[in-house]
């Protein structure tokens, strides 16, 4: 992003978020690049007050009257101009005294120049008052609204229009109604008659400029932010229906990113991930992945196997001061939360059947085919066989007796393994 004279580029990480809106003002324009329009701006103001006549900038308070202030101050200083600057008080000077007091929120440039010289205490620039804008000569003044829809601007228009010295710089856009849009859709002819309101008509005879130093992007600063930013899905507001439509399908095609431009009051519905962190235990962790540990026959060294049938398990622990969600080890949660171990033990039996071929099958064969079957299935997982004819996987005991009797038991902890 441009940065300001005043203020650092604006920046953001790559936070790819479900939805991302961003304001389309400029959804169709491209603009030249900024050090060019500073350069038009000065030139048609310079030549305007060599000239003789008026200038009037109207700008919003807070940003645009800055950093205009701060270029005209500068360049003024530099080519020794005596041509009186004025700003309209009330907001744009209160405005002025924070970025004063507040200088840590400009830039680095504006921050070095502090120690010799606040860039805000304009050394041509002066407050304005009413009675100045019907002294003779050349002056240029920065005046509020920006539009040009009442206040302080369209009161100094109403008297500078009628002269072709003066002129009319607009620094911004304009809703579609306001005088100031109206300006900029005649500012082609000569001498045309704008209307104020519906009893008051006004004979334009000064230049009109458009100049954009909005501080909103255009289609091409959209772009980029939304490059960088990544979002699942996007959603224009803040613009005209058919620019905002153009962007809407170029942001697709060329992003292939779903995009949104409702209406005012229309709804959406936009489906969104939510995710939780969770902090797992390190001892939950270790003995997790000890218990999926394989031997690599080749390079004689353990190796961790993907077990995505069997999950994490461990105690939920949530701190109800920092919300924060940690996954614990049993004892762990158990100490720290001053709680008493109960241990829950199942037992499961079932008689064997089998067809008459395998009628005379003694438990002995049995348990050994349940070894084989099980150190399939369940590898990595290590299972046991005892002298008793038992077998042994984790708390799982599993026992067959002499007439074909299946008794499986196991502790809670294993009621995923148990299960299987």
């Amino acid at each position: 992003m441009t940065p300001d004279r005043h203020l650092g580029p604006a920046s953001i990480e790559k936070l790819r978020p479900d939805l991302f809106i961003t304001e389309t003002t400029y959804a169709t324009m491209i603009r030249d690049s900024k050090r060019c329009r500073e350069r038009d701006l000065l030139k048609r103001i310079h030549k305007c007050v060599d000239n003789g006549g008026k200038v009037l900038i109207p700008v919003f308070a807070l940003g645009r009257a800055q950093e205009l202030c701060i270029l005209l101050d500068t360049y003024w200083e530099q080519m020794n101009l005596k041509v009186p600057i004025y700003f309209s008080a009330g907001l744009t000077e209160k405005a002025n005294y924070y970025y004063k007091l507040f200088i840590n929120w400009t830039n680095q440039k504006i921050k070095e120049t502090f120690v010799k010289r606040n860039m805000f205490d304009f050394k041509h620039i002066s407050p304005f008052e009413r009675q100045m804008a019907d002294e003779p000569g050349a002056q240029v003044l920065f005046a509020t609204p920006g539009m040009l829809h009442a206040g302080t601007s369209l009161e100094v228009f109403k008297k500078w229009a009628g002269s072709e010295r003066n002129m009319v710089i607009m620094p911004g856009y304009c809703v579609v109604g306001t005088v100031g849009n109206k300006l900029l859709a005649g500012k082609k002819r000569k001498n045309y008659t704008v209307e104020i309101d519906k009893k008051t008509s006004l004979e334009v005879k000064c230049k009109v400029k458009h100049l954009s130093f909005s501080a909103h992007a255009d289609a091409k600063g959209i772009m980029q932010i939304i490059r960088q930013v990544e979002p699942k899905n996007v959603m224009l507001v803040h613009g005209e229906k058919g620019k905002m439509q153009y962007l809407l399908k170029k942001i697709e095609n060329d992003l292939n990113i779903p995009c949104y431009a409702p209406a005012n009051g229309e709804s959406v519905n936009i489906d969104a991930t939510h995710s939780i962190p969770i902090s797992v235990s390190r001892s939950l962790l270790k003995r997790q992945l000890s218990s999926f540990t394989v031997e690599d026959g080749i390079n004689k060294k353990q190796r961790v196997a993907v077990m995505d049938k069997l999950p994490v398990q461990g105690l939920l622990v949530a701190n109800v001061d920092s919300k924060d969600l940690r996954l614990l080890e049993p004892q762990e949660a158990m100490d720290e939360l001053g709680l008493v171990e109960h241990d829950l033990n199942f037992e499961s039996k079932q008689q064997l059947s089998f067809v008459d071929t395998q009628e005379t099958t003694g438990a002995e064969t049995i348990i050994q085919q349940l070894f084989d079957a099980l150190n399939r299935w369940l590898a990595p997982i290590i299972v046991e066989r005892t002298k008793e004819s038992n077998l042994i996987v984790r708390s799982l005991s599993i026992h067959v007796s002499q007439d074909r009797q299946l008794s499986i038991a196991w502790s809670y902890k294993d009621e995923d393994l148990a299960s299987t």
